[in-house]
């Protein structure tokens, strides 16, 4: 447990010498919910108050998961290029445990800058008006949807060590992100086709998917995203344990 405390420490630390990109970040977010408010105004015209209500609580969500859910792969690609994960490979936590405690602590940073503010923006629009069951199904979901999250990030790092550059990869995830994972328009706006689609791939859940939960919840919706979203992290996991090893193993540190 003291190992895990100190990776978060360190997150910690690493969030807050940050400082000046989090208000950059947070005003960044004030004025994304400000157009994003006034948008939705006009496109739900003559739509139910409620239907406006809902979209925009589910848009503030999905820009709060957005902020606090780490950007692990390019950690993975800083760490190979400089050759740092020479020394993280030597101590005796694993690579991938390192990397979560100390996504954690960053995250924890976030949460009190921006995510706080977000999180009273979506309480307001609701008039602080949400069930205590709704609440413990969003967390419990959030929960594992940053896990799920984090392994699809540790899985895009591998590539860091065959490219030494992960721009590209990063870039073409969030053009799939954009498309499939709900986080920028609701997902009951979809087309069919791409609904289905999404449904059967990761990304819905570690974004839309909690959305959709605390619009419309229901314990059978949250039983099957959760089951949905266990199964996937437990895919990830294997996978990214099979590809870092033969990974390591092939590296040559740059400069060494």
């Amino acid at each position: 447990m003291k190992y895990r405390l100190m990776l978060i420490k360190i997150g910690i630390k690493k969030g807050l010498a940050s400082k000046y990109a989090l208000i950059f970040w947070l005003f960044s977010s004030l004025i994304s919910l400000t157009v994003q408010y006034f948008l939705w105004q006009a496109v739900l015209t003559g739509k139910p108050n409620g239907e406006f209500k809902q979209t925009i609580s589910y848009l503030v969500l999905m820009q709060l998961l957005t902020v606090l859910f780490p950007k692990t792969s390019y950690d993975v690609n800083d760490k190979v290029r400089s050759g740092d994960i020479a020394l993280d490979l030597l101590k005796p936590v694993a690579f991938a445990t390192q990397l979560l405690w100390e996504s954690i602590g960053y995250s924890v940073v976030k949460f009190a800058v921006i995510g706080t503010v977000d999180l009273l923006v979506c309480l307001w629009i609701l008039n602080f008006q949400i069930a205590v069951g709704t609440i413990l199904m969003v967390l419990v979901t959030t929960t594992l949807a940053y896990l799920l999250y984090f392994e699809l990030e540790l899985l895009l790092g591998t590539f860091s060590f065959y490219t030494y550059s992960i721009w590209g990869i990063s870039t073409f995830k969030e053009a799939i992100l954009l498309v499939l994972a709900g986080n920028i328009f609701p997902a009951n706006f979809y087309p069919a086709v791409i609904k289905k689609v999404a449904s059967f791939l990761p990304f819905q859940y570690s974004f839309g998917a909690v959305g959709m939960l605390a619009q419309k919840p229901s314990w059978s919706l949250f039983i099957q995203v959760v089951l949905i979203q266990l199964t996937y992290i437990a895919l990830f996991n294997v996978l990214f344990k099979f590809l870092f090893k033969r990974s390591v193993v092939s590296t040559v540190i740059q400069g060494g």
